[in-house]
């Protein structure tokens, strides 16, 4: 069961994608894929396919360092960059420093 979902990007036509990602209620997250119209199914349907990646609650602060790490590495800015990125997306932070 998920308490959240967005759906991160969508291709219409012949060929659907959807990439959703998930908040799992019991803390964890999902990236996951529907493909409609794009071949042979696993499942025998022929023409659905469904594929995903579940992090475990207890991998979200290695993967949240991680994907900062990437994202701010070799930045001079990263600090005021974090801070402004959180303010923009609502996530509860605190910024310090010391004179």
């Amino acid at each position: 069961m998920t308490s959240q979902v967005i759906e991160l990007a969508r291709r219409e036509g012949g060929q659907f994608r959807s990439v959703r990602l998930a908040l799992e209620e019991g803390g964890g997250l999902k990236l996951e894929t529907q493909d409609i119209g794009s071949g042979p199914g696993i499942w025998g349907d022929g023409d659905e396919y469904e594929f995903w990646v579940s992090v475990a609650p207890a991998a979200l602060p290695k993967l949240a360092f991680e994907l900062l790490r990437e994202k701010f590495a070799g930045r001079l800015d990263a600090v005021d960059a974090c801070r402004d990125w959180c303010k923009t997306h609502g996530i509860e932070h605190e910024f310090g420093n010391w004179v």
